[in-house]
């Protein structure tokens, strides 16, 4: 996903778990899906992480805002 956008990857996952969810590829085509999802949720989490840092940076150069850990959605 060098060149794909965080909402890319993302789209992409959601078609890959459509794929796999049907049930009717071969098992070498859903072994290779997976190892695609994997590929991807790894890069994606990567991009958050790297949002996260900067977001972090910005909050702790302006002494008006406090740094607080979000908890993620409720639901």
């Amino acid at each position: 996903m060098s060149e794909k956008t965080f909402a890319a990857g993302l789209t992409r996952l959601e078609e890959i778990v459509q794929l796999l969810e049907r049930g009717d590829l071969t098992l070498e085509q859903a072994l290779a899906l997976f190892e695609e999802g994997i590929r991807l949720t790894r890069t994606c989490n990567e991009k958050l992480e790297e949002a996260e840092g900067k977001i972090k940076l910005l909050l702790l150069e302006d002494d008006s805002f406090q740094l607080q850990t979000w908890e993620g959605e409720e639901g």
